[in-house]
């Protein structure tokens, strides 16, 4: 293939990846620059409670704390959601744990006497719940459907970001490698990226 064709290719193929994953860069944009006001360590407070739900649940008796919460998440409908963790009784003796989704936390607690799983909803705001899906990938997440091909996409986009980075340098070397303003840039780039790596180390 002559080097004419190999450029030619290359700019189509630089397009497309662009274009193919446009919506995930946008979103990992609004993310970036809301990340830099975001709390700093140990500042972070989640949501209040904007609504309860109670649902219906009796569980098997004699399970362990750890089984019994693994029952009480398979049993009930919560959407986008992921793991459960913080597995404890709460001062009535009651079990409670929670559960993070891509809308936010969900406080489950499970009233034993009462045969009723209390789940407190503390739901995101739209840039939070942006931040959760743009760490999302096929095997880190929620597990269902939806959740699972934006992992997939997700996961393509940032391959995607990486050849767009190599093809970009390719085809300014390869036709504009002299111009002033792309050589500043590029290297106005690479030194902030140097600044941040010393300053976050």
């Amino acid at each position: 293939m002559s080097k004419r064709a190999v450029l030619k290719w290359m700019k189509k193929l630089h397009t497309y990846a662009g274009l193919l994953t446009f919506t995930a860069f946008v979103v990992w944009g609004v993310i970036g620059v809301a990340g830099a006001f975001a709390p700093g360590p140990g500042n972070y407070q989640p949501p209040d409670i904007s609504s309860v739900q109670d649902t219906p649940l009796t569980a098997p008796a004699n399970l362990d704390d750890k089984a019994l919460a693994r029952y009480v998440f398979d049993n009930i409908y919560i959407p986008l959601r992921g793991g459960h963790y913080n597995i404890r009784r709460d001062e009535s003796g009651n079990l409670a744990f929670y559960v993070f989704t891509a809308s936010g936390r969900r406080d489950v607690t499970y009233l034993e006497d009462q045969g009723i799983s209390r789940m407190e909803i503390r739901q995101n705001s739209i840039i939070g719940f942006l931040s959760t899906m743009h760490t999302a990938f096929s095997r880190r997440g929620p597990t269902t459907r939806a959740a699972r091909l934006w992992g997939f996409y997700n996961e393509f986009a940032a391959w995607a970001f990486f050849f767009m980075t190599v093809s970009g340098i390719y085809l300014w070397l390869d036709t504009r490698p002299g111009m002033r303003w792309a050589q500043l840039i590029a290297a106005s780039s690479l030194g902030f990226s140097v600044v941040l790596w010393l300053a976050t180390r």
